[in-house]
């Protein structure tokens, strides 16, 4: 426990702590400082490798950059001198919109000249050091509301709504909890997994008889579903970014082992204590219904994802455009097909609000993603095949795989894609 604790404590620590460092008010010390606060803020690595690139190459230097999920190196090669090599060594953060906006912006003003290295680096701590825009308990609600909405758009009934919102309040306090915990931290998923299954199998056998219980388990720990890091990992390996990927990739698929061997561990619980664990099948639900529970999801995603009041619009329109997109074109094409169309127009969109409106595109993506992306499906196919159902299993994994390739290719679509120039953002 102690040597766990002072690994997470080395991973997490300032920069400034660390003896023999980069003096921060220094060219070097900023850069080291605004890689290490763009990847724990959330930023991909094909962006954060870009930004840096253009930051080093405003002040003066070369560089050559790698961003993986927990390290980055960089070599930097200063004018008239030798080149050193840093490797910073981190700890994947929670996704933190408004801090990543901010520290994008700081990135942004250095590259346009606006800004010395000197006072981004003062910039960068006074966004460290800013408290969190919401409190503990507005996050755990938050939580339970996602909840009830994901269980909503997966056709569940009032019952499967009210069973996830109370698995979602608990899954949101032991998220909570595990911040200053290191052990729990990486336990969370199979602890997480575990309690839902069984509070969901408690509730079907005691109070709401009848609910569809892998709908409300599934829901319940929605957030804690890698999903979005899947999307992100396949990202990465399209754009060349192989070990980023590959590790992204690998740590989305141990999350979903943990998840479903948590769930698995409470149904063989169950089992010996004579519970039901079949519950029932879901119906058909009125669309305009699923619309407003898409709507519910997108606010609770505001302060899980840390972002301002004033960008609920932004996570609105995102949510409530991938949906439509999707189940528009699904209707039409088919599933994989209608996840390629909703990438194409989520990624257009967050092309079109980063440029015209200062806005970082990851306002956009993550919410529209937390919609399109497969991790349910992901979670439903490893627990299959924990539970020996090798075809089905099989089956699942193989959708999960061609729903992220859509994703993917719907992206880089939408990435190649032209917008218009905007004359007096291009003068500034």
């Amino acid at each position: 426990m102690t040597q766990l604790s002072d690994a997470l404590a080395t991973e997490k620590r300032s920069l400034d702590e660390v003896p023999h460092a980069p003096v921060r008010s220094e060219p070097v010390g900023f850069l080291l400082r605004l890689s290490k606060a763009l990847h724990t803020y959330g930023l991909p690595a094909y962006e954060l490798e870009n930004t840096m690139n253009g930051c080093a190459e405003a002040l003066g230097y070369g560089i050559q950059c790698m961003s993986l999920p927990t390290s980055i190196s960089m070599t930097l090669l200063p004018p008239n001198n030798k080149p050193h090599t840093y490797l910073i060594r981190v700890a994947p953060g929670d996704v933190n919109l408004e801090k990543l906006r901010k520290t994008t912006d700081v990135a942004q003003l250095v590259i346009a000249g606006v800004m010395s290295s000197e006072e981004g680096a003062a910039r960068l701590k006074q966004i460290s050091q800013s408290e969190p825009e919401y409190s503990g308990w507005i996050t755990v609600l938050a939580f339970a509301i996602v909840s009830a909405c994901i269980a909503r758009i997966f056709s569940g009934g009032w019952m499967e709504m009210l069973a996830a919102s109370i698995i979602g309040l608990v899954v949101g306090m032991i998220s909570l909890a595990s911040r200053t915990r290191p052990l729990l931290d990486h336990l969370l998923p199979s602890t997480c997994a575990f309690l839902a299954t069984i509070l969901a199998i408690f509730l079907n056998h005691y109070w709401l008889t009848g609910i569809a219980i892998s709908v409300v388990v599934i829901s319940g720990i929605i957030i804690l579903l890698p999903g979005l890091s899947l999307t992100i990992a396949m990202a990465e390996l399209a754009t060349q970014n192989m070990v980023s990927g590959t590790a992204r990739l690998t740590g989305a698929t141990t999350v979903f082992i943990q998840l479903a061997f948590g769930s698995a561990l409470a149904v063989e619980i169950s089992k010996l204590a004579a519970f039901e664990i079949h519950g029932a099948e879901v119906t058909q639900v009125p669309l305009w219904s699923i619309f407003l529970a898409v709507a519910g999801a997108a606010i609770a995603l505001v302060p899980l994802f840390e972002a301002r009041k004033k960008d609920v619009f932004w996570f609105l329109l995102a949510a409530l455009s991938a949906f439509s997109s999707v189940h528009l074109a699904s209707l039409l094409l088919g599933s994989s097909l209608g996840a390629f169309c909703g990438a194409i127009v989520i990624g257009l969109m967050a092309k079109w609000v980063s440029r015209f409106f200062a806005i970082p595109g990851a306002m956009i993506m993550m919410p529209g993603f937390i919609i399109l992306v497969p991790g349910a499906v992901g979670y439903r196919s490893i627990l299959a095949l924990v539970e020996k159902d090798i075809v089905g299993g099989l089956q699942t994994a193989f959708d999960v795989a061609v729903i992220g390739i859509a994703l993917v290719a719907g992206f880089l679509i939408s990435s190649m894609v032209p917008l218009p120039k905007d004359r007096a953002r291009d003068e500034y």
